[in-house]
This record gives structure tokens, sequence and C-alpha cells, in this order.
């Protein structure tokens, strides 16, 4: 039987105006290629989230987080992709990942959510690289600490990332592995869990053509097979 990897959804706006929760075509695709089952994790609420910002919307009750689990239960892995604002459903996502040892990549605003929840900070990126080139297939360079997980994966000390956000995290409790030149966090992780992993750029965009994105995401789907 193939694994499940549940992929949070994101609230958007068709161009008929009409509101809806998206799943980013790349990151299925990847799920696909790499022999898994994409299934869309939405939140179980009655609330709008276009728009809004974490604090303008109840976290979610009791009985919303039990039936938000039992989508959770399904899967055998979890991507927290990127997106536009961080929301409770995207910490009940980090702290279930946590609690039963699955597999979690968080990507770009997904890294910035595992951050959060380990009570770390956000702030506006403030620098002299531009980290907001979506057009462009390398942006700027990631260093990778020769002594974390990630470099396990990707063998190396430094390698080149596409990048398009606005924000960044700050002083997340939780491993730094990654920066950019500028100092700027770029990828986390949790040695204690067996694979939970956060990077800033988007590795599913340019997963065709680039040998560390495959490396991340074999090293994803490898830990997934091992449960």
């Amino acid at each position: 039987m193939k694994p499940i990897i549940g992929i949070i959804g994101r609230p958007e706006v068709t161009r008929g105006h009409n509101e809806v929760m998206v799943l980013y075509e790349s990151v299925r695709k990847a799920i696909v290629q790499y022999g898994a089952v994409p299934l869309g994790i939405v939140p179980t609420t009655l609330q709008s989230y276009l728009d809004k910002k974490n604090s303008d919307v109840l976290p979610m009750n009791e009985e919303e987080k039990n039936d938000y689990d039992i989508l959770l239960r399904l899967c055998d892995g979890l991507i927290l992709p990127g997106g536009d604002e961080v929301m409770d459903y995207d910490f009940e996502v980090i702290r279930y990942a946590k609690k039963a040892h699955i597999p979690l990549l968080g990507i770009c605003m997904g890294m910035q959510a595992m951050g959060l929840e380990s009570g770390g900070q956000l702030k506006p990126v403030v620098s002299y690289l531009s980290h907001r080139k979506k057009k462009q297939d390398y942006a700027h360079s990631v260093n990778i600490s020769p002594s974390s997980f990630l470099y396990q994966i990707v063998g190396k000390e430094q390698v080149e990332v596409n990048s398009f956000h606005q924000f960044t995290v700050i002083d997340p409790k939780l491993d730094v592995v990654g920066t950019s030149p500028d100092g700027l966090i770029e990828a986390i992780e949790d040695k204690t869990h067996p694979f939970f992993v956060g990077v800033q750029w988007h590795p599913e965009c340019i997963l065709e053509y680039d040998i560390v994105s495959q490396q991340l995401f074999q090293s994803f789907f490898d830990a997934v097979k091992k449960r």
C-alpha cells in the first residue's frame, strides 16, 4: 500500500471571486512522483481564513481539534506548504507530528510556522539580498551546518536555493541548521524526531532539475517508509 502524505490546505480566491482551500500543484505532483498518495488536509471549522490574520480568527476548540486529528491520523507524512499567514491549524499539525513522530517537512511559511510553534517570532525581511525572486531559478546561497541532519541529506556545506518570502523567523527553539549570507534563518530541524525539517526556500518548485531538492524529498519519503 502506498503511503499517504497530507498537504495542508491554504485559503485562496479564484478569478471568479470564490473562496477556496487549495493544494499547491507542485507539492501534489512531488508526492505522486515519489510514489505516495496526496491527501488534502483542510480546517474542520466554519470560519473563513481568507485575508485573515491568525489573531482575527478563533483558535480551534477541542471538538474541532479532534475532528482535525481524524484527518491527520490518516497520514504517514505531512507537508506544511508556503502561504500568506500562519494559522492555528498549522500549529495543530506541528503538535500532532511531534506527538505521533510523523515525518514533517515545512516549506517557506511552513518552516516559519514550525519556528513560531517552538517559541520563535516573525519579522519582515530587511536585507541587502533580495529574498523575493519568484521567477529566478536560484536567488542566493545557504550555508548548512556540517553537524546537522540536513547536511547528512545534502552532503554540502553550501547550496543554492530559490527564494520568495517577505518574513523571516527569529529565535526559534529548534536547531538552526541553515542561514543565508545575510544571516537570515533558512533551515531548522529537530534531531530528536525521525524527520522534522523546515526550509525557507521552495524545493518543490525546482525539483525537476535541482539535486538538493531531490535529496530532500527523497529523505522525507525514506523516513515515511520507515514508519
